[in-house]
């Protein structure tokens, strides 16, 4: 089978995690204070495609130990909320892997037209996002020359995740015990992706039968969940939907059929949950590919199992969930005869969605 960069960056990224957290330390802890200073009273988390997404992942954490309502805003669509949700009590927080998408820093110059404390999370100091910004936190996984980004997701969502924490009360101790396991979070996806990729590989054949594709979690695995159905479609051009276990349970599990394939990210906390969705599923004929940790009872109701290291925080769970999405899109797309690292249709999207005369980082001359 060919190699291209992309499995590269999904092995890369336990270390890019680990550096994004140890370089951003002291500058996560100075916004904190700044915040507070600021009387910061909400929060708002802002992106596009990947970006957006890594916000979602954050979003439960950020819900359970930021002391302040917080909003996660399409940056294409700030303009709807910004009234509200962006004016001098507000921590406006915008990521882009590449800094240079225009609706991104559009939204960062708006917070700061508004007085707003805009911070920028972005892998490139010397983007147009990180020059708008006057505090920026930069990841640190390094180049990334392909169009599906995946190492970076992760370095962005650990920096989201890592600033929830650090908004936190100092009472807040489950947010202290939340933040050691952070800290030790790149050895766990390590774990995890040494254990998923080979159990992947040998489900291969089955999986490339199927036509169509939806990816289920919940609590952070619902933003995995949104990713997958970014990163698998933009690689592999397979229709690729992203839901909650109880969205797809709720109604749209009646359209499957044996065409589909459906992905399930059960945690112990819905495991119950994640029962009832693939027995249900069970009787549309759809193929059920459950990804949870050992110990797991699923009770025969998957097809197939992927089974990973034991890990039961629902939280900080999507960033040790990532590589089963990140591997399955790369696998597949590669069987399929594909690139992942340049699909097809990469020169026309960044010609729309980029500034003119605006190149990715890595795409510069």
């Amino acid at each position: 089978m060919e190699h291209y960069h992309m499995l590269d960056y999904i092995h890369e990224s336990p270390i890019a995690l680990e550096k994004t957290l140890k370089e951003n330390e002291a500058a996560i802890r100075a916004i904190a204070q700044k915040a507070k200073e600021m009387n910061v009273d909400k929060v708002v988390l802002s992106g596009v495609g990947s970006s957006y997404t890594s916000c979602l992942m954050a979003l439960p954490l950020f819900q359970v130990h930021c002391p302040f309502p917080t909003i996660v805003i399409n940056s294409e669509e700030t303009g709807y909320y910004a009234q509200r949700w962006v004016d001098a009590h507000s921590l406006v927080v915008v990521v882009s892997r590449s800094g240079e998408r225009g609706a991104v820093i559009d939204t960062l110059q708006a917070a700061n037209d508004a007085g707003a404390l805009g911070v920028a999370v972005t892998g490139v100091a010397d983007s147009l996002l990180a020059q708008t910004s006057k505090l920026s936190l930069i990841t640190q996984e390094g180049p990334e020359i392909t169009f599906p980004k995946t190492k970076s997701v992760s370095a962005c969502v650990a920096t989201l995740m890592r600033l929830g924490l650090a908004l936190a009360c100092p009472e807040d101790k489950a947010a202290q015990q939340r933040l050691e396991k952070l800290s030790l979070l790149s050895a766990e996806m390590k774990g995890f992706i040494e254990s998923i990729e080979p159990q992947l590989l040998a489900l291969l054949p089955k999986i490339a039968e199927h036509k169509l594709i939806d990816v289920v979690g919940t609590c952070s695995n619902h933003g995995t969940a949104l990713e997958a159905a970014i990163k698998v479609q933009e690689a592999t051009y397979i229709p690729t939907r992203g839901d909650s276990t109880a969205g797809l349970l709720q109604g749209p599990v009646g359209a499957l059929n044996k065409d589909w394939l459906v992905y399930a990210l059960v945690m112990p906390q819905d495991v119950e949950l994640s029962k009832q969705l693939l027995k249900l599923t069970r009787g549309f004929h759809a193929y059920i590919l459950a990804v949870h940790p050992q110990g797991l009872d699923l009770g025969g109701l998957a097809d197939d199992e992927i089974v990973t290291p034991a890990f039961d925080d629902p939280y900080l769970a999507a960033l040790v969930y990532l590589p089963a999405v990140q591997l399955l899109a790369y696998y597949w797309t590669v069987r399929r005869g594909m690139n992942p690292d340049a699909p097809a249709s990469m020169e026309s999207i960044l010609q729309t969605i980029l500034p003119p005369g605006r190149q990715e980082p890595e795409m510069r001359k």
